[in-house]
């Protein structure tokens, strides 16, 4: 939702109840998987944090890659930030 309706990444950024719908379709999806934290989850951040020195925007993709790893996740992004966390399975989508 954040990136979709980003002014500087789209122009003109998606509209909001659009942006909404399509998040709606791809969670709807068969082959989509909602994950949420769990209880090894905060650990999981905190030891990301600490060995790449996390901070500012870094920290959001911490928790993020602490997700992907705890539940077993390959996570798909463009973000090649995501290469700093160990463990982490990641690759470019268009790759």
């Amino acid at each position: 939702l954040r990136i979709l309706t980003h002014p500087r990444i789209f122009a003109p950024p998606t509209p909001a109840p659009r942006a909404l719908e399509f998040i709606r379709q791809v969670r709807e999806h068969p082959h989509a998987v909602v994950i949420s934290p769990g209880p090894r989850h905060w650990g999981v951040f905190l030891e990301l944090c600490r060995k790449t020195g996390a901070r500012g925007n870094l920290v959001a993709d911490a928790y993020l890659a602490a997700l992907a790893l705890e539940s077993g996740s390959e996570w798909i992004t463009t973000d090649r930030d995501y290469a700093q966390f160990p463990g982490l399975r990641w690759r470019h989508p268009l790759a």
